[in-house]
């Protein structure tokens, strides 16, 4: 598993890794900026008190740097989301340097992707929110998390590779044939996903090493093998 790894962090050297990378932080920064400037004509458009003056300029100060605070925090958020747009290509990446005689990919309906995601974020949500009031608990909420969140990616990333070359049936029936072990490493993808800066490549890391990890595990074999 730890080979794995580091065999995805090594091919950051890939002109296609860093493309990912490089639309995902572009576009969250233009997203960013863009909220900004919304933000700051917004607050500028708005009268928080008839008589203006001095309580009317520190509100809108405080609000601003509050906002603006806000919008810097959601940076890393934006930059995964976009990034995750995106992460075929990573796939792709992975099995052409890596893995070359793999049957080829088949085409994936659209709308098996959108409820495929649609149900893993409003699983996703829930349970997370569900776990909130274990943060009273202290350490219980940590090991609550690490375990929840290690088997939602393990499921995601497994899906989300395993789906460029079976139904969705097929997929979920050989998650669950690997369910264990595909938790244990989900529970090091959901570490990664808790690191400052490393989280914004965070995706890209847990689908190449999903690629790596379900060749390992027998899901796709080579055509020569």
């Amino acid at each position: 598993m730890i080979n794995d790894f580091l065999k995805s962090i090594a091919q950051f050297s890939d002109p296609r890794f860093r493309k990912v990378v490089l639309i995902g932080i572009a576009g969250a920064l233009a997203t960013i900026v863009a909220l900004w400037v919304l933000i700051w004509f917004g607050l500028n458009s708005i009268t928080f008190f008839t008589d203006g003056g001095w309580l009317e300029s520190a509100v809108d100060w405080v609000l601003g740097i509050g906002l603006t605070l806000l919008v810097i925090l959601l940076f890393p958020a934006a930059t995964v989301l976009i990034s995750s747009l995106l992460l075929d290509q990573i796939a792709d990446a992975v099995e052409d340097k890596h893995y070359p005689t793999l049957p080829d990919t088949r085409p994936q309906p659209i709308h098996e992707a959108l409820i495929s995601g649609l149900k893993f974020a409003l699983t996703a949500l829930a349970l997370n929110i569900l776990i909130l009031p274990l943060l009273l608990a202290g350490p219980l909420y940590v090991i609550a998390f690490y375990t929840m969140n290690g088997y939602l990616l393990s499921r995601e990333y497994f899906e989300l590779v395993a789906a460029r070359r079976y139904d969705a049936r097929t997929v979920e029936s050989i998650r669950k044939s690997r369910q264990k072990k595909l938790w244990v490493a989900g529970i090091g993808l959901t570490f990664l996903m808790t690191i400052p800066v490393v989280n914004l490549v965070a995706p890209i890391i847990a689908t190449a090493f999903m690629v790596h990890y379900s060749v390992r595990l027998g899901t796709f074999v080579p055509q020569n093998a």
